[in-house]
């Protein structure tokens, strides 16, 4: 094992021990001059065991910071009792706070003694209550002592709500993370009193989308929004705006009453006429009631827009491994919860000798052994994007050690997962469909792989890249070393036809088609064979900046994966436009079946698989919304 995911290593520091997450609510009613304080406001809470420290036991406080951002709404209000959420039953013997000043010093801590603990919430009731009035740039560390009875519990709740911000402990007098980042926030809150609270606060967070759009096409963000006021706003009370580039393009108003807890909106808008390149997306909360909000809360995303381009079809994965590995069985445990995240990886398997020989290695593996700086396994390359060689400084790498503890093996899939979501930025440069047939009386396979290419192709992607084609087997057994002597190996790499490096694409204009034949031998079985095809720069000894795939995609052998048609649904008369011309055609074309000039599959609107007065209905509601 050569090289590490640095940012694993943090969560990966200390042992642990953790259990499923059951969430379960247990409400509470506040008086209406009262808030909940606190990084997630609901009453959300991990039951049943969920984290622990095998060390931990007997008197150990937990606590997380609120930020300036969090505790600026409640400057000059009283904390007034904790809410101390417990996974299990566990004797929590006080509370506590700590000011944090701007330049991270801890303050006195204040402590409050209680004898709580039950299995969810539990109100710890303050006799004096501490006057939240700090300097803007202060942070105030919250948290409880509790007793944790054997070293094999899960006591402490966290859940996975909003921002995930860190957690800590104190020991041999350090404050140190506890280890909760990956699984969520701290079950710890506190209700917070003024007589002068206002209405409504509206906040907003988390706006998502995709890092590309096709100049055309329609875009579709996801955010959260609440209103941290003692009142309710109704549905349709808040209204939003959405500018690109500061012009607004669409308003919209909330589905659903905004409380304390977050809501999830997702809208769809068109990105029509915007010049190839990045731009910036604004979403702002203008008002609330028909009133102006005063200093409104704004999200803004960067994205970029092209001309050309095709969506990713799949993201390959190549992991280098061997039967004699110790720690290779949980590189492929990481790698099927990254598999069990999405379901776009490409996953071919590299065998390779390490000491003895490997019944699943092959010339072909060496090959890309070599061509890739493989020195170690379990090792991986992710579309072959290179990044920084942890044992060799100033170099670069296309693989990365991916092994660890079963306790690590989530937290490095998402790392994983995070990781191949950072190069979705630009499109993809061409299209990869997949068709091939088997013989079973000769025992020959046929592969075509066909697709598209953007116009300029050459100069985006370089007239030089190349097509690969591997075929993988699963379900091979044979004895893991720490896997035991029946272990399963899936996706190995057989043979690659046309060779490792891969071959020319064979171009008509902007399209092209490869075929390769196969002759499949009879130690393997073709019913657990599959093709993977992806376009990626060439091979070549020592280009490991210049490596990477721009698509990919894999299906079983004998599946035929037709290209689809592309459109817009909605999109009726072809022109790439969804305004109220299409809405005209639907209408006819519900009304009176008459297809005539119109794409027909653009008309099922909800994608549904029917066209009816629903789709109708939905594309009015859009283009209301929308403009």
């Amino acid at each position: 094992m050569k090289k590490s995911l640095l940012l694993l290593l943090a969560a990966m520091l200390l042992p642990m021990a953790i259990g499923a997450q059951k969430l379960a609510p247990s409400r509470m009613d506040l008086a209406d001059n009262q808030l909940i304080m606190g990084h997630y406001t609901t009453d959300d809470i991990a039951l049943g065991g969920c984290w622990g420290k095998t060390y931990l036991t007997g008197g150990s406080p937990i606590a997380t910071d609120l930020s300036p951002e969090e505790l600026a709404f409640f400057q000059g209000s009283k904390i007034v009792a904790f809410r101390v959420g417990m996974s299990i039953a566990t004797p929590v013997t006080s509370v506590f706070l700590i000011p944090i000043d701007g330049n991270g010093n801890l303050g006195e801590m204040i402590e409050w003694p209680c004898e709580v603990g039950e299995e969810g919430w539990n109100i710890v009731e303050l006799d004096t209550p501490y006057l939240i009035n700090l300097p803007s740039d202060y942070q105030l560390r919250i948290g409880f002592v509790y007793n944790q009875q054997n070293s094999a519990d899960k006591p402490i709740s966290a859940v996975n709500v909003g921002t995930i911000y860190p957690s800590y402990t104190l020991r041999a007098g350090r404050w140190q993370n506890y280890g909760l980042s990956n699984i969520g926030n701290l079950s710890l809150q506190c209700i917070v009193e003024n007589d002068n609270f206002p209405s409504y606060v509206i906040l907003m967070r988390n706006l998502t989308a995709p890092k590309s759009v096709k100049n055309g096409d329609n875009y579709t963000f996801t955010f959260q929004t609440s209103n941290i006021g003692v009142g309710q706003v109704p549905a349709g009370g808040c209204t939003y705006e959405v500018a690109i580039d500061g012009n607004v393009v669409s308003t919209f108003t909330n589905p659903d009453a905004l409380t304390s807890a977050y809501n999830s909106i997702t809208k769809t808008i068109p990105v029509n006429d915007v010049a190839e390149g990045y731009h910036t997306l604004t979403l702002t909360a203008v008002s609330v009631n028909g009133e102006a909000i005063e200093n409104p809360p704004v999200l803004s995303f960067t994205f970029k827009s092209f001309d050309h381009g095709f969506a990713r079809q799949m993201r390959l994965v190549e992991q280098f491994t061997s039967v004699y590995c110790t720690f290779c069985p949980n590189g492929t445990a990481m790698l099927n919860a990254l598999c069990d995240l999405r379901g776009d990886i490409a996953w071919v398997a590299i065998h390779e000798n390490m000491g003895e020989t490997d019944p699943f290695r092959t010339a072909q593996c060496d090959s890309l052994e070599t061509y890739q700086h493989c020195t170690g396994y379990p090792e991986g390359s992710f579309d072959r994007y290179p990044g920084p060689d942890s044992s060799t400084p100033n170099e670069v790498c296309t693989v990365i050690n991916f092994g660890g503890s079963a306790s690590q093996q989530q937290a490095g899939a998402n790392y994983l997962s995070s990781f191949l979501d950072q190069f979705s930025e630009d499109p993809s440069h061409a299209s990869v469909f997949i068709n091939s047939t088997y013989d079973e009386a000769t025992r020959k396979a046929t592969i075509t792989v066909n697709g598209e290419l953007i116009p300029d192709f050459d100069q985006k992607m370089g007239a030089d890249s190349r097509l690969t084609v591997y075929i993988t087997e699963d379900g091979l057994v044979a004895a893991q070393t720490s896997g035991g002597n029946d272990y399963v190996h899936n996706n190995v790499l057989r043979f690659a036809p046309g060779g490792v490096r891969g071959v020319a694409l064979k171009r008509n204009g902007d399209t092209y088609e490869n075929e390769f034949v196969v002759n499949i031998p009879t130690t393997w079985n073709p019913e657990k064979l599959s093709v993977v095809a992806f376009i990626s720069r060439p091979l070549r000894s020592g280009a490991l900046t210049d490596l990477y795939v721009t698509n990919a995609n894999k299906r079983k052998l004998g599946e035929k994966d037709e290209p689809q048609p592309t459109f817009i649904p909605g999109d009726l008369d072809g022109n790439e436009i969804l305004n109220i011309s299409d809405v005209t055609l639907l209408i006819q074309y519900v009304l009176t079946g008459q297809d005539s000039g119109i794409n027909i599959d653009a008309a099922d609107y909800n994608s549904d698989g029917t066209t009816n007065i629903s789709d109708v209905t939905e594309f009015i509601q859009f283009i209301l919304a929308n403009g």
